[in-house]
């Protein structure tokens, strides 16, 4: 794991579609009790960046940054996602000076100020709603026509009068010198300037899987190509969650994914014994 253990999901404030917690549960507390229960069976961590991964006849190799490195029989990949750029000037240049990612980690900084939340997904709409609970005002931008969030947090988002929605509009630049001042909005000839003090980028999430090109085949979005065993097409290469081709991206199918791979790597480290 390169940073904590739970990834993504340890930045949600609620999660409200896993089963067995009918009131929601947060992220960080839901991934925490799944690392406890995975430790009490013997799960071991370790910190590392994954680089590469090496094939030989027999094992496999894992390569990490700062030269650690693990030979094994079985992997599986569960690398989750990263949040999507917008790939506008002024965004990366601007990232931690007011361009944001996530509302549960850094929206207290802007309590009482203006904020543009980029996205109009489910992700986006939730960082909206909690933005909503800090700042004076939020700003959703959406470049479709409609938003595409499910129907309970587009209901959540019309009844709270300190969100306004703006669709059809694309982000074409973060603007300020030492810090966010406004962001320019286009759509089609139409342009606007709007004065906000951040900006929160959730346009949709990419695969973590730079690293496997050339190694293992990936579909038109960068995911693992596996079939119903969670199996690559390179043996003893597995893939689940997010990664893997076709993930509708929810927790509760991750861990569905995390079983059906964990059932087969076993079946085949019992062929190789």
């Amino acid at each position: 794991e390169r940073e904590t253990a739970g990834g993504y999901i340890r930045n949600v404030e609620l999660i409200e579609n896993y089963p067995g917690f009918n009131g929601g549960i947060s992220g960080a507390r839901l991934a925490a009790e799944m690392v406890k229960q995975a430790e009490k069976y013997g799960l071991r961590t370790e910190t590392a960046e994954v680089t590469g991964i090496e094939l030989f006849s027999g094992t496999r190799y894992v390569g990490c940054s700062r030269g650690q490195g693990y030979t094994t029989n079985v992997i599986i990949i569960a690398g989750g996602s990263k949040n999507m750029k917008l790939g506008v000037p002024g965004e990366a240049e601007l990232a931690g000076k007011g361009v944001f990612e996530c509302a549960f980690c850094d929206g207290g900084h802007y309590a009482g100020r203006v904020v543009a939340v980029c996205g109009g997904g489910d992700a986006g709409v939730t960082e909206a709603l909690y933005m909503a609970k800090i700042a004076s005002r939020v700003i959703l931008i959406e470049a479709m026509p409609g938003l595409t969030a499910t129907a309970v947090l587009c209901d959540r988002l019309a009844a709270n009068p300190k969100i306004e929605v703006r669709c059809g509009m694309r982000v074409a630049a973060i603007t300020g010198r030492d810090k966010v001042e406004a962001i320019e909005l286009t759509a089609g000839a139409k342009k606007e300037t709007l004065k906000v003090d951040g900006v929160l980028v959730h346009i949709g999430l990419e695969p973590n899987t730079g690293y496997l090109e050339g190694i293992v085949p990936l579909d038109g979005h960068g995911q693992v190509i596996v079939n119903e065993r969670m199996e690559s097409e390179v043996p003893y290469i597995l893939a689940a969650g997010d990664i893997r081709s076709g993930s509708p991206r929810q927790v509760v199918t991750a861990v569905g994914d995390g079983a059906i791979a964990a059932i087969t790597a076993q079946r085949l480290l019992q062929e190789t014994e």
